[in-house]
Order: C-alpha cells, then sequence, then structure tokens
C-alpha cells in the first residue's frame, strides 16, 4: 500500500499533484517515443548474414515485402499492451521511411464508409488491428493490393474486391481510390494471416516480388498462435509460412530474402536458417518496433541484441508439456541453455553485428577461488570493422567436477559497450 499512498491514490483528487499533469505532455511525447524506438533498436537480434547481405542501401529501387505482419501495427506490442494515442508505425512504414520514402503524413484516400455493410469475401489481402474507420483506410493505401475494406471491432480487412456485400450490423465499408505514391516497396501478404492456413495467396506473392532487388519476408506468430491461457504444442512456424518461404526461393533463387522474425517465444526454423540470406529477429518490438526494423535493415543502426531464449531445432527435442525437470533424464534432454544437451539452432545469449571485434588482454585476478570468496575479470574489447557498432559482452561460468548436478554454463554478467569504429573500451566484473 505504500506506493498507493504515495500516488495519493487515498486521498481526495484535489489534493492530488499527479492529477494536474497534462497527458499530451508526458505521455507519448517525443521523449518517450525516442526511448521506445531505442529499445526496439537494442533488441534487434541477428542471426543470419550471408556475404554482407545487410544492411540494405536506402537507394534500393524495387523491394518486396511480403507477410501480413508487415502491415500489422499492433501486433508489434504482444501481450499486455493497449493500443497507443499515436498510430503505430509497421514494419512497412519502417522501410519506407529508412528510404526515404515516408509515409508518415499519408492519411489515405477513401470513399465514404457504408454503416452496417461488409464486403464478404474471401478476397483478402491482409487483416491488421486498427482503432477507427481513418486507420484502416490508411492501412488499405499503404497496401498495393486493397481495393476495398471493411471495419469492425477494432480489426480492418483488406479486400481485392467487393463481392459479396450484405448488409452487417457493426460493419463499416469503403473503396480504397489511391494508394501511396511509390512503387519502390511492393507489399503482398502471401498468406491472409500469421495463422496462414492457405496456401492460395502464394502465387499472387511470387509474382509480386519479380524483379526485386531483395525480397523481405516478414514471418512469426500473433496472439492467435500464443498468449496467456493458449500455449503453442508446436516449437514450429505456423500454417503454411515455410512453404511461403519455399515459394519464394524456387521462384527467385538469385534474388536475397531477407526474413524478419515477429514473436515471443522461440521458434524452430529448419531449412529457412540455411537457405535465407539473412534472419532479424525483431520480437515483439513494440510501438516503435516497426522503424526500428527499417533501421537496422537499412543500416542507421547496427544490431547488437543478444537470444533472450535458446532456439531449438525442433519440437521433439523439448520434454513432454509438464516435464518441469529441467536437468536431463530418462524422458528429456533437459531444458534452456544451462540444461540442455543436444545441438540447438542458436543458442541464448547468440547475435550478429554489422561490425567486427576483438577480445585482448584478458586478466583474471585468481586461477581459483573458495566458496564466498571474489575473482575479478577484465577484458579489451576493439572495435575493429568499418561501422559504429554495440557490443553485449558477456561472462559464463562452469563449474568442474562437482559432486552434485550442476548447470552446463550459466550467464555471470554482461555489459552493453557502445564503440565508435576503431574504438575500444576495458570492462569488468567482479564474480563471487
Amino acid at each position: 500500500f505504500r506506493i498507493r499512498l504515495q500516488l495519493g491514490m487515498h486521498d481526495p483528487p484535489a489534493m492530488v499533484e499527479w492529477n494536474y499533469l497534462h497527458n499530451e505532455s508526458i505521455v507519448e511525447n517525443k521523449e518517450h517515443i525516442a526511448l521506445a524506438r531505442l529499445a526496439a533498436q537494442q533488441a534487434m537480434t541477428l542471426y543470419t548474414n550471408k556475404n554482407g547481405t545487410l544492411p540494405l542501401s536506402p537507394a534500393l529501387k524495387r523491394i518486396a515485402l511480403v507477410g501480413p505482419s508487415a502491415v500489422q501495427g499492433q501486433l508489434l506490442l504482444g501481450n499486455y499492451a493497449a493500443h497507443p494515442d499515436m498510430l503505430i508505425p509497421t514494419i512497412q512504414d519502417g522501410i519506407l521511411h529508412a528510404i526515404g520514402e515516408s509515409p508518415e503524413n499519408f492519411t489515405g484516400n477513401c470513399s465514404s464508409a457504408e454503416a452496417n455493410v461488409d464486403y464478404f469475401n474471401q478476397d483478402s489481402c491482409g487483416v491488421t488491428l486498427t482503432s477507427n474507420v481513418s486507420e484502416c483506410c490508411r492501412h488499405c493505401g499503404l497496401n498495393n493490393a486493397c481495393k476495398y475494406f471493411t471495419f469492425y471491432k477494432g480489426k480492418c480487412f483488406m479486400k481485392t474486391s467487393n463481392e459479396g456485400r450484405r448488409n452487417s450490423s457493426g460493419r463499416y465499408s469503403a473503396q480504397c481510390l489511391s494508394h501511396f505514391g511509390t512503387d519502390r516497396v511492393r507489399y503482398v501478404s502471401g498468406c491472409p494471416d500469421v495463422a496462414c492456413n492457405t496456401t492460395a495467396g502464394f502465387a499472387d506473392a511470387v509474382s509480386g516480388a519479380a524483379g526485386a532487388e531483395v525480397i523481405v519476408l516478414v514471418l512469426g506468430l500473433d496472439q492467435g498462435q500464443e498468449r496467456e491461457g493458449h500455449d503453442r504444442t508446436a516449437i514450429e512456424l505456423p500454417g503454411n509460412q515455410v512453404k511461403l518461404f519455399d515459394a519464394l526461393r524456387q521462384a527467385h533463387a538469385h534474388t536475397p530474402i531477407v526474413v524478419v522474425l515477429v514473436h515471443g517465444g522461440t521458434l524452430a526454423l529448419g531449412h529457412i536458417v540455411q537457405e535465407a540470406d539473412a534472419i532479424l529477429d525483431a520480437w515483439y518490438p513494440g510501438c516503435q518496433g516497426g522503424m526500428a526494423v527499417g533501421d537496422v535493415l537499412f543500416g542507421a543502426v547496427s544490431p547488437a541484441g543478444r537470444a533472450p531464449v535458446t532456439s531449438y531445432l525442433k519440437t521433439e527435442d523439448l520434454p513432454a508439456m509438464g516435464n518441469t525437470n529441467l536437468y536431463p533424464n530418462s524422458g528429456s534432454n533437459g531444458i534452456t541453455y544451462r540444461y540442455f544437451n543436444k545441438p540447438v539452432q542458436f543458442p541464448f545469449g547468440y547475435g550478429l553485428s554489422y561490425s567486427t571485434f576483438e577480445y585482448e588482454n584478458l586478466a583474471i585476478s585468481f586461477n581459483s577461488i573458495k566458496a564466498c570468496e571474489y575473482n575479478t575479470i577484465t577484458v579489451t574489447v576493439r572495435n575493429t570493422g568499418d561501422v559504429d557498432s554495440d557490443e553485449v559482452v558477456q561472462v559464463y561460468v562452469k563449474q568442474h567436477n562437482a559432486s552434485t548436478p550442476v548447470p552446463n554454463i550459466r550467464l555471470a554478467g554482461f555489459t552493453r559497450l557502445s564503440l565508435l569504429k576503431g574504438g575500444y573500451a576495458r570492462v569488468g566484473w567482479l564474480l563471487e
């Protein structure tokens, strides 16, 4: 109750100083938005980057953007997040901004919405969460395939036709009269939604990517696959998402494919790891995550995120649901990086950068210590690459010759450094 008392929750409202704060100057102010963008930038985790595919050049003339998650803002917030007052930039917005084609002032151009009308047909080109009809119009205008839309209960159902027009209470439908004026980024959904239970849109995705200099494919999960009270039974990508990648890879064998992941729980990516040209994990990056993805893809920021979970190779490697024994046993390979005893896809703490780093002059105070004694570890980290970049320095410990079961390895400390190219810093930890 101390915090509640400090907040004045038990005092007359006129006596509480917090009630006189103006939300428009505090909530979602420029500083908060900048901090949200920085947090998202720092969380971006680069898993693979063949032949320096990333960063992409902002001068690219033709980019194919595929996947329904690329145009969904609310999805980026994940669980337990209210819709902010501001419009949430999508990954598409972030990419357009990064190449100088910012749609920030684009509001959409649509016919007057018809109340209680639904365009009930299967010609879907994406579904996104929105607050109102105006936002729905904007999303449709940013989606080249969208010609009509229906707004209902916070969702924008984008359509390629108005077939199936019917009366339906609470729905609002309209026609998109013009699209955002750039041909440099062509969006096609490929799947009607994140669940991707049909391959009907694959042909459009393949044709839409024709002539592109790079394909940015957004895959992953949403709250339909993972949320409190709804666990996944498999860690592989849902529905036909892998098949969508395969269709694009087969049809455009010589076009780089950059996979962007949006999700919370661990994912097993299968052969995508070997066949994608780069894989960037955005997680659920928050209200400025779309902008941060653009920042990282096009090199305004060098990624330095580190995986906070282990990425396993397949569901079968994990213990049965309900088996909570962390250590390997007759029915389990163990779980988490500390106990798992089989090969993994990407280990806990893994992450690449656009730069290179050298570690030198490692110093340890004592070769051995007794219980309750301290040891000091220091090391110099040097940015030997061509770009400024953060580097997350990690210290892991392992106990040898233990008389009882112990973890394989444990994270004992980490420090995030911001190093200019050619710069260096010395960092240390006091370990007990």
